[in-house]
């Protein structure tokens, strides 16, 4: 701040030239994070968060899993929305602590992105739909059905998670370029 005092006495203040420069850096993230729009990427990772939960739901009428024993789609579907809400709020403020924060978030959700995948993947190996053993009405008994609901009920929420897996990724780059591209002026305040 530069001082400056009048013939009168008067006091001005006025913002030193890095202040200015420091000023203009955050409107050019702010602007730049406008601009990224983290609040769509946050609501499709709501969005499929919750679908990836409501998706699991008939799960539970067949054969437990190790998917269900673990709870696997109900903890990567809030760590979805926990992502997904870090996004939005990124939008509301834009400081770089808040990108850094959401940039956390977003790593650590393709980290369990990926776990999710390896044990859908790992849980639909071991068990595999049953074959088809005609009954006395020359029907397939239920357990058949059951198994291919829930392997195909498997396969569509890990395509979801893979469509997940995606958007995180990209917008965790989008993330860490936002953060780099700003890091050296960061204020005290943030």
């Amino acid at each position: 701040m530069t001082l400056t005092v009048s013939t009168d006495l008067s006091v001005n203040t006025s913002p030193t030239q890095v202040e200015e420069k420091l000023q203009d850096k955050q409107k050019a993230l702010r602007d730049s994070i406008e601009k990224g729009e983290p609040q769509i990427f946050g609501v499709a990772q709501i969005v499929i968060g919750l679908l990836i939960i409501s998706y699991s739901i008939p799960l539970l009428s067949t054969e437990i899993t190790m998917i269900l024993n673990f709870g696997v789609p109900w903890w990567s579907g809030l760590t979805f929305v926990i992502s997904g809400s870090a996004g939005i709020a990124v939008e509301k403020y834009a400081t770089l602590k808040a990108v850094s924060v959401c940039l956390a978030v977003s790593a650590v959700t393709i980290i369990i992105s990926v776990i999710a995948l390896i044990m859908y993947y790992a849980d639909i190996a071991f068990n595999p739909p049953t074959k088809c053993h005609m009954g006395s009405r020359q029907m397939c008994d239920h357990q058949y059905y059951a198994t291919h609901f829930s392997t195909g009920l498997k396969a569509t929420i890990s395509m979801v998670s893979v469509v997940q897996t995606a958007i995180s990724s990209a917008f965790t780059a989008i993330l860490y370029n936002q953060r780099r591209n700003f890091t050296g002026y960061a204020t005290v305040t943030e």
